[in-house]
């Protein structure tokens, strides 16, 4: 579900409005994630977290392609006006947002094209249920099933395809301390360590209270418009590297490429 990707590093939107921001009350052990980093091969992606006190202020994502090539993305939040925006060579991208009693984002709107972009909806605990992106062409809702605090799994439905993820945790699974989004979380809106870092800002609602050790992905098919004819191909385990105080400082699945992702608080 993947929406933008932006250059520059200072926006020039004039979008205004009358807002009143509400900030998400983050939980007791919550730190702010300052720089997110995956290396695999030659290829790189590297996403860097600026913040104006304790609200996030700005992300910009560097991914290094394998044949040399580069792309940047810069989100910017704007809390005055309720917006997130972007400058990219080819266009200028504004989205206002609305949020929940909790901070937690329900809307985004694209400011230019005036259509709804994303709606989420969350249950009484915060956590996202569903997220529903929209264009003039297509419609895409994501499912998210959650048992005890613990994101166990989400399913993708869209035009001609479908996808899924599920989760395990295992007995002493670890305690989610530092507030991290899971592996391999669907991305609505924006790329997926943009979504991370939100996520971990407390912008899309509650993260998992605990880490899973496994994740099962790769879902089949054989009809794309009947959920009960797909199946699991793939089961994947998850460890994990904790800092002395029990935050992680990175994951490592054994997917093929095996890839570990690095994270550095603020």
């Amino acid at each position: 579900m993947t929406m933008v990707a932006c250059s520059d590093d200072e926006p020039n939107s004039t979008y205004t409005r009358d807002f009143n921001m509400i900030y998400p009350v983050l939980p007791a052990g919550h730190k702010k994630i300052s720089k997110i980093e995956q290396t695999s091969n030659k290829a790189s992606i590297v996403a860097t977290a600026n913040y104006d006190g304790d609200h996030l202020k700005s992300i910009k994502v560097v991914t290094k392609y394998e044949d040399g090539t580069k792309n940047e993305e810069n989100i910017h939040f704007d809390y005055t006006n309720g917006a997130i925006f972007c400058d990219r060579s080819i266009q200028d991208v504004t989205y206002a947002f609305e949020v929940n009693s909790l901070g937690a984002i329900t809307r985004l709107k694209n400011v230019i094209s005036g259509g709804t972009s994303a709606a989420l909806q969350y249950n009484n605990n915060n956590e996202l249920e569903i997220a529903q992106l929209s264009n003039s062409s297509s419609t895409s809702t994501t499912k998210v099933l959650w048992q005890g605090g613990n994101l166990v799994q989400w399913e993708n439905f869209g035009t001609n395809k479908q996808d899924s993820v599920v989760y395990e945790y295992s007995v002493g699974a670890p305690l989610n301390k530092g507030c991290i989004d899971v592996v391999g979380n669907d991305s609505f809106a924006f790329t997926k360590f943009v979504c991370a870092i939100m996520r971990n800002a407390g912008y899309f609602g509650a993260t998992s209270a605990y880490l899973p050790t496994v994740i099962k992905k790769d879902r089949y098919y054989a009809d794309a418009s009947d959920p009960s004819s797909g199946f699991e191909l793939k089961r994947y385990n998850i460890t994990y590297e904790f800092d002395s105080e029990g935050y992680v400082k990175s994951y490592t699945t054994n997917e093929v490429p095996k890839y570990t992702v690095n994270i550095t608080y603020k």
